[in-house]
């Protein structure tokens, strides 16, 4: 019967169209690609802590994502740390660098809080991370580890939004403080309380904005000191940088330094900013350079000294 069907004329061109038919239904609709053959994933590789040198040694076919994820750094730390060019081959490499560790070696007078001050993190995190316990006493001769989210829970400036420019860390909030008008704020600092820091003066110049209300009827919760483009800007007392700002609304560039016991010091409308979140900095090291950012049409520094949150007139607290 099949030999009398294929008598029939266009028998062939039929059974041939059919086959087209048949083959085009196999192949993947809408212009996709075949389906790529299935391979296993190696298992994630085993989590290492960095050396505290940062030095590691490249194994046998590691690529930058293999060694990020067994060291918990991200690739592109591994990339500017080791200015490591496409396609990022480690073929060449025995050894890497990578973002060290921030650790602190307990000192016999250490405690939570004198360590929380020191590196601008909340007591919360060193305890959360280091696992602490009640009555968190450090043992001098050990080694915890450091937070690397800073704490800038306690700045609370105007012109800075919370949500962007600054990270608040749960957990880490201080109560507000009761509000002031300028001049109960201005007497209630007349005489710097016993026991404060001695700043010593952030830039050389002239004052032409004093604490408290300004001609424009708007308080200013610091002084502005007027200089030249370029001038140096120094930190008024040991601490640490807990926050630099770029291209902010009110201040421009700014810098936030945090001091002991609470004590804050601002520095606004700088040019170039010389320091680095983290760092510390002693009294009088250069942080930046006398700029004009922000909404300020001349040259100046807008510096301001915070005791718990609070703005205090800035003078009474300044030396030579």
């Amino acid at each position: 019967m099949l030999k009398s069907l294929t008598n029939i004329p266009g028998f062939h061109l039929l059974m041939a169209l059919l086959m087209l038919g048949i083959l085009s239904a196999c192949q993947p609709k809408g212009g996709e690609r075949a389906a790529l053959p299935v391979i296993n994933a190696p298992n994630r590789v085993a989590s290492e802590q960095v050396p505290p040198d940062g030095i590691v040694k490249v194994q046998p076919g590691d690529t930058i994502y293999t060694v990020a994820n067994r060291y918990g750094v991200t690739p592109r730390k591994i990339i500017l740390g080791n200015q490591l060019t496409p396609p990022y081959s480690l073929d060449h490499l025995s050894t890497l660098i990578l973002p060290k560790p921030r650790n602190h070696r307990v000192k016999p007078d250490d405690t939570i809080d004198s360590i929380s001050t020191r590196y601008a993190v909340t007591r919360h995190e060193l305890i959360r991370l280091n696992q602490l316990k009640e009555p968190y006493q450090l043992i001098p001769g050990t080694t915890i580890v450091i937070p690397q989210a800073l704490d800038y829970s306690m700045l609370d400036f105007p012109g800075i939004e919370p949500s962007s420019s600054i990270k608040v860390i749960p957990g880490s909030e201080l109560p507000a403080q009761p509000s002031a008008s300028a001049s109960q704020t201005t007497a209630a600092v007349s005489v710097p309380p016993a026991g404060s820091l001695a700043f010593s003066w952030p830039a050389n110049g002239q004052v032409i904005d004093r604490f408290g209300l300004v001609s424009s009827g708007i308080q200013n919760d610091g002084i502005n000191i007027s200089g030249n483009l370029g001038d140096p800007i120094y930190a008024a007392y040991d601490g640490t940088v807990a926050f630099v700002g770029r291209d902010l609304k009110s201040f421009g560039n700014m810098i936030l330094i945090k001091h002991d016991n609470g004590w804050i010091t601002a520095y606004a409308h700088l040019g170039n900013i010389q320091v680095q979140e983290g760092q510390a900095i002693s009294r009088g090291g250069v942080i930046g350079l006398m700029g004009q950012s922000g909404k300020v049409t001349r040259p100046q520094l807008h510096f301001q000294i915070r005791q718990s949150r609070k703005p205090v007139d800035p003078i009474p607290y300044l030396t030579s």
